[in-house]
């Protein structure tokens, strides 16, 4: 085999292998950008929630209070807004039936039993709704986070396809130049078979002697 063949056929073993080594580094770039990527997602979308946190939990509070009223509608009578507002009405029931001269009649009574009634329903009513737009803030926050849970999802899937696709692509460079270098070595291996061939007429190109018809 010549000089000249054997260093082709170096030389592009050594590209091969500088190409290869290229190809790695684009590879692992395009990884770490995409890596990056996919960490920055999950800051936002963490630091996002935790912004968010004050109102999921008003949220989660103004549910409870709901559930408590639907188990024990009864218990609005120990808050401090039933209290003052029946406080307040029947103050005034009390110097009304008293400036008439009535004020322990069973008219005075049958008002008073109306009145707390009527109370009883409007707080419950009023504390529902309080409640409940309470809770509707949270759910709320809930529903805007899981649409932003799913789009991050979504975009760190499609970042580690990225991923997938780079890391694909340096395989199939590195095949092909592997494929290249080892067709640059078996070419240059076959020149100087048939050239040692022809130079060795009656035997093969394997015989590397002075005497032709050998080997």
């Amino acid at each position: 085999m010549s000089w000249g063949a054997i260093a082709g056929a170096a030389i592009g073993v050594v590209g091969s292998a500088m190409s290869n080594r290229g190809a790695g580094k684009g590879a692992d770039a395009a990884a770490g950008a995409q890596y990056a990527a996919i960490d920055e997602q999950r800051r936002q979308y963490d630091q996002t929630r935790a912004d968010m946190q004050p109102w999921r939990d008003a949220g989660s509070e103004g549910l409870q209070r709901l559930l408590g009223l639907s188990r024990d509608p009864n218990s609005i009578q120990n808050t401090a807004a039933y209290q003052w507002r029946l406080g307040q009405g029947m103050q005034g029931l009390d110097r009304s039936a008293a400036s008439r001269g009535n004020l322990f009649s069973g008219g005075h009574n049958a008002d008073v039993q109306q009145f707390g009634q009527g109370v009883a329903s409007q707080e419950y009513g009023d504390q529902w709704n309080r409640w409940a737009g309470l809770a509707g803030v949270g759910q709320s926050v809930n529903s805007q986070l899981g649409q932003l849970g799913a789009g991050m999802a979504g975009n760190v899937g499609n970042a580690l396809g990225n991923i997938g696709n780079a890391r694909q692509s340096q395989y199939q460079q590195q095949g092909w130049n592997n494929a290249q270098a080892a067709a640059g070595v078996g070419g240059a291996f076959n020149n100087w078979y048939q050239g040692n061939k022809a130079n060795n007429p009656g035997g093969t190109g394997w015989y590397l002697g002075n005497n032709p018809g050998r080997g």
